[in-house]
């Protein structure tokens, strides 16, 4: 039987925390899983004269990670937003406000996830960019839907777990533990900020993070919605199970690459063995940065990513 894609009312629909121009509502995938999404337009008195050529231009798709919802995104989406794109992001099946079917999915599942919001927004193609689980959705959506992908830009993230020589070493425990006293009503909310930062970036910025400022308060905008014991187990299983190491070859659009040489979730290698198997990629180093760049070196990845990108796409 089909889930039924409920919003109590259009306040429900509305985040009064993002910018001026949201859409927010629910796609329908192919099984009947509500996938939540929202959709960013840059509004005219947000953009100068070089940021409102981009106007019209492919939207760019922000693909979330392992047990985190598209709220994590705030301020890469404040960044494209002001620099005159149209920013979609959604909250992967089994965390946020989408549902949680009781059966297993894959990394293929969640890559038509996301056709299914860019079909229920007639967006023909997007500019993806995936992060750590996100990234390997990312990959999926590239190689099986890749009229859809105009680049593709990947961080954090790799082409399969099954390589022994790249498994996340402990990486995977600390973030199981950290989504479980998520959803601890015992937990205080800054301790449970501070445990993520302290999983996702490095060891120097987390520690010198402070409430109020931007990654801390994505982070706890994230946490408003945490993801059940049962999404998060479903999502780590999709993620061991993803493995597109022998089809990476395929990929024609431009791709980019990039990685925290201090990365404790995903080893550095598995980044730099993804570029080198993907034609023509860009490999990206962030020194000294660990697994959330969009949070710890969000100006960076920003000015990196969209450079590719205005490149690849031809936008002066």
């Amino acid at each position: 039987m089909s889930a039924v894609c409920e919003i109590a009312s259009p306040d429900d629909a509305r985040d009064t925390r993002q910018p001026n121009g949201l859409v927010a509502s629910h796609a329908r995938s192919d099984d009947g899983t509500c996938i939540y999404f929202e959709r960013v337009a840059a509004t005219p008195d947000s953009a100068g004269p070089r940021e409102r050529k981009r106007a019209g231009k492919s939207p760019v798709l922000l693909v979330m990670g392992l047990g985190a919802n598209g709220r994590l995104w705030g301020p890469i989406v404040r960044r494209l937003v002001a620099s005159g794109y149209e920013v979609i992001t959604f909250d992967n099946r089994g965390c946020g406000r989408s549902s949680t079917p009781w059966r297993p999915w894959t990394t293929r599942t969640m890559a038509a996830d996301a056709v299914a919001v860019l079909d229920e927004l007639d967006v023909d193609r997007a500019h993806v960019v995936g992060a750590s689980l996100g990234g390997m959705i990312a990959q999926e959506l590239a190689l099986e839907f890749p009229d859809r992908v105009s680049t593709l830009v990947l961080g954090c993230t790799t082409g399969g777990l099954p390589r022994l020589d790249l498994v996340p070493r402990g990486g995977l425990v600390r973030i199981l533990g950290a989504a479980l006293r998520s959803t601890s009503p015992l937990s205080d909310r800054r301790q449970r900020v501070s445990d993520f930062l302290h999983i996702a970036t490095s060891e120097d910025f987390a520690a010198r993070c402070r409430p109020g400022s931007e990654p801390w308060e994505a982070v706890a905008a994230m946490l408003e919605d945490p993801t059940t014991p049962r999404g998060f187990g479903q999502q780590l299983l999709a993620c061991a199970r993803h493995a597109s190491w022998s089809r990476l070859g395929r990929l024609s659009m431009p791709v980019q690459v990039h990685h925290g040489s201090a990365d404790r979730v995903m080893p550095f290698p598995a980044g730099r063995e993804l570029a080198r198997r993907i034609p023509g990629a860009r490999f990206e180093i962030h020194e000294g940065a660990g697994h959330a760049l969009g949070l710890e070196r969000p100006d960076e990845i920003f000015d990196r990513a969209m450079t590719f990108i205005a490149q690849a796409a031809g936008i002066p």
